[in-house]
């Protein structure tokens, strides 16, 4: 039995960079909008089975609700699990839906939501849509595409490889046992309390470390970006030591703001390198959001790995699946 997940974060495009910065705001009216037009696209390749994520607005409640007139070959349903209203509700999401053998899982939110994801499966391959604030790891496409992709990948219509790709992670090391990951970024800073999670403050920022650099992404990896681009797909990692230098890149860092930041040294890094995070204490933020509280004590590092979660070439597979004949309608 073919089946795909949705997992759609509720508080997503609404943090603090609203308010300091130019950033859009992503209604919940919208995201449900999204998700029922997720829900045809994935119906529409014949899959069996659609299973939502349940979360304090209710998105999969809705969208049920909403579709009770149309008549959906596939059975949607809402996981029966508790919802706590924090990241927790995404990474247990997740992992049920790995343990169902679902196919394939797409998520709308940033890079904080995909990364609560791949905690909780890192198999599973991912479609994910953008609705977050410094969006690398999802992308913007239209959510009925987007579903009919993921559609297509749970049921293995294609038979091969070549439709995904495995995502680069950042391993975070205390005391030899690893404590926490990210998809995008790791950065290092000079602060001692998580407060509300975004980071913003560049002055405070002293190391960045990261598996993708592109001078047209916003957030911190674009500051590695304008020196050092670095694609998904390339076997490699940066790691930027931010300071006074020769060195100073005008980079944007938030939506419709500017900064510029000097970078004392850039290093290159090889699938297992470790970065030894060298200010303590600190903070370090996972891809966009403060997490690790590092004691005077502690020895932190952070190291690159080629085993994130697949992710879906939308473009591949609905060029595959055309040359296939899978949309051609048979009489």
């Amino acid at each position: 039995m073919s089946k795909v997940g949705i997992i759609s974060n509720p508080a997503s495009g609404k943090d603090i960079r609203r308010l300091i910065a130019f950033a859009s705001v992503m209604d919940n009216v919208e995201k449900t909008n999204q998700i029922k037009r997720i829900v045809m696209g994935i119906d529409s390749t014949g899959v069996d089975e659609i299973l939502i994520m349940p979360d304090y607005y209710c998105f999969g409640l809705r969208v049920v609700s909403d579709l009770n007139s149309v008549r959906l070959k596939a059975k949607i349903s809402v996981l029966d699990m508790p919802v706590t209203a924090t990241m927790e509700d995404t990474v247990n999401a997740a992992k049920i839906m790995g343990e169902m053998g679902v196919g394939c899982i797409v998520t709308l939110g940033g890079d904080g939501t995909n990364r609560a994801v791949a905690i909780g499966s890192r198999k599973t391959p991912l479609v994910p849509l953008s609705t977050g604030t410094n969006n690398v790891f999802p992308i913007m496409v239209e959510a009925t595409v987007a579903g009919i992709a993921a559609g297509i990948t749970a049921q293995n219509i294609l038979n091969g490889d070549g439709f995904s790709y495995i995502h680069k992670r950042l391993a975070i090391i205390k005391d030899g046992r690893e404590i926490g990951m990210a998809l995008i970024d790791a950065v290092v800073v000079d602060q001692l309390f998580v407060s509300s999670r975004a980071v913003w403050e560049l002055p405070d920022v002293r190391q960045i470390v990261c598996t993708r650099a592109d001078a047209k992404n916003i957030g911190l990896t674009s500051v590695a970006g304008v020196l050092h681009p670095l694609g998904a797909r390339e076997a490699k990692g940066l790691h930027l030591r931010i300071g006074d230098g020769d060195l100073k890149v005008r980079a944007a860092v938030l939506p419709g703001l500017f900064a510029d930041v000097g970078v004392q040294e850039l290093q290159v890094l090889d699938p297992g390198d470790e970065v030894q995070v060298s200010l303590k204490p600190s903070i370090i933020a996972l891809d966009g959001e403060r997490e690790v509280a590092v004691q005077p004590s502690d020895d932190v590092k952070i190291r690159i790995e080629i085993d994130g979660p697949p992710v879906v070439e939308i473009d591949k597979v609905l060029s595959a699946a055309a040359a296939k004949g899978f949309f051609k309608v048979k009489n």
